[in-house]
């Protein structure tokens, strides 16, 4: 088990770009790996705990921890934990992503494109401030935006996201063979775009979020609608 713990930052404006990750275990000194990504993992030192096994990785975020914009760009949250890769060329990539919800809003645990501070996007598994749970996603262009794609009846959702060019594709699927798309965005980039995971708690004290059946797959999808 690779276990790392960080403390982050709070940020006031959408001014700083995150360019440090720590790429290897600190005390083997072994590149994060694996079996399903071809790529070398990255740890972003941020408010939270990721832990890697064999199975699954398991994301624990702290109070405080958010990525967030609004949509007028001045307040700004990016101090999530992460673990982040960069992939070449177009892919596609999913995961299935658990949960034990509690009462507060805004837990939960997301697949992420991020170029830096102002320029990612997010695609969140989350508990609502009405309390249900649901799928919501923000994308960030220096300004960002929320939309929220209904609610869920179960503690899991498998989630994807496709790249093609310049442009990003989220899925939802409840079994992870049927998908739902989501949304089709563009985020254009003269920086390495990192893929990866994330768990949030912008008001609990914690939160934890596993993903499990991670799958990645090199080249264009046939089926738009499906992302496969």
């Amino acid at each position: 088990m690779i276990n790392f713990k960080y403390s982050g930052l709070f940020l006031g404006a959408c001014l700083l770009s995150i360019s440090s990750f720590a790429a290897e275990d600190s005390k083997t000194k072994k590149p994060i790996t694996i079996k399903s990504v071809p790529y070398e993992m990255r740890i972003d030192n941020q408010l939270g705990e990721v832990k890697v096994t064999a199975e699954q990785i398991e994301i624990a975020a702290i109070k405080g921890s958010d990525l967030f914009t609004d949509t007028t760009g001045a307040k700004n949250a990016d101090n999530t934990p992460r673990l982040l890769f960069v992939p070449e060329g177009d892919f596609i990539f999913s995961a299935k992503v658990s949960a034990k919800f509690g009462e507060t809003p805004y837990d939960g645990g997301a697949l992420i494109v991020y170029a830096d501070s102002k320029n990612w996007g997010k695609l969140l598994f989350e508990r609502f401030k009405s309390g249900k749970i649901g799928i919501a996603t923000t994308v960030s262009t220096g300004c960002g935006d929320d939309a929220y794609h209904g609610t869920r009846d179960t503690n899991h959702q498998y989630l994807k996201i496709v790249r093609h060019g310049s442009s990003y594709i989220f899925y939802t699927s409840q079994d992870g063979s049927d998908w739902d798309f989501v949304r089709h965005f563009e985020l254009k980039s003269t920086t390495p775009v990192h893929i990866g995971f994330t768990a949030q708690a912008p008001m609990a004290e914690n939160f934890v979020a596993t993903f499990s059946d991670v799958k990645y797959r090199a080249g264009k999808f046939t089926n738009f609608w499906q992302g496969e």
